[in-house]
């Protein structure tokens, strides 16, 4: 939302550069790359080569416009140089079961919405948008393994009003740190295929900045932005 939301809907009733100020990245996550149980396609290699050859016949569900499911299949798109057709839902558990009964080919779902039905053998997983496998599915490659450098994640950070005083932002930050990096957390966080972060409000600002203009180049180079 923060970092795509300005780039994709014009007229916003604000502008998350000047109206907050990052606290800190609570946790991220990545998206996985997934098809259906009978789909043709074994590796991420042969869905983009099909893709290629066969411009915007390969349908994704998302879990809606703008949703981190939506983009993360588009941003996997622009970096693959392929042309798929987007079909939006009302959740991305409607767009798995349609996945699942052969009605779309693609989702790119969050790990954690994923992950049960991947191991059960109800959807294939061809890759996760971690720059690195995910502990919950070491056996599936990480996308950066095919495309050099490709990374998506999720995340959910702490963020505050602009003119907040530097030592509340601090002392927020501070005290979330202790909790996001407890073992308890971590372990809580892991069975819904995320880590915490933690990072410091400068930290978080500049991933913020960088992601903020990688979103840019994606959402005008796909098409993206709605009225």
């Amino acid at each position: 939302i923060v970092t795509a939301n300005p780039h994709m809907y014009k007229g916003l009733s604000y502008d998350p550069a000047k109206d907050l100020v990052a606290i800190t990245n609570v946790a991220s996550g990545p998206q996985v790359i997934v098809v259906g149980a009978a789909a043709p396609f074994k590796d991420l290699r042969e869905l983009i080569t099909y893709a290629k050859a066969n411009a915007k016949k390969v349908n994704m569900g998302s879990a809606g416009i703008g949703t981190q499911t939506h983009l993360a299949g588009e941003n996997f798109a622009h970096f693959a140089g392929i042309d798929i057709t987007h079909v939006p839902y009302k959740g991305e558990s409607f767009a798995i079961t349609d996945l699942m009964g052969g009605q779309i080919q693609l989702v790119t779902p969050n790990l954690g919405a994923a992950i049960s039905l991947i191991k059960d053998g109800k959807i294939r997983a061809l890759a996760v948008t971690s720059r690195e496998r995910s502990p919950q599915l070491p056996d599936v490659p990480a996308a950066a393994e095919v495309l050099p450098g490709f990374e998506n994640a999720g995340w959910f950070g702490l963020m505050a009003p602009t003119g907040t005083p530097r030592e509340v932002i601090e002392k927020v930050q501070r005290d979330s740190a202790k909790i996001l990096l407890s073992e308890e957390f971590r372990a809580s966080l892991a069975k819904q295929g995320m880590g915490p972060v933690a990072n410091t409000p400068a930290e978080f600002a500049a991933a913020i900045r960088e992601e903020s203009g990688r979103w840019a180049r994606v959402i005008k180079e796909r098409g993206l932005s709605q009225n």
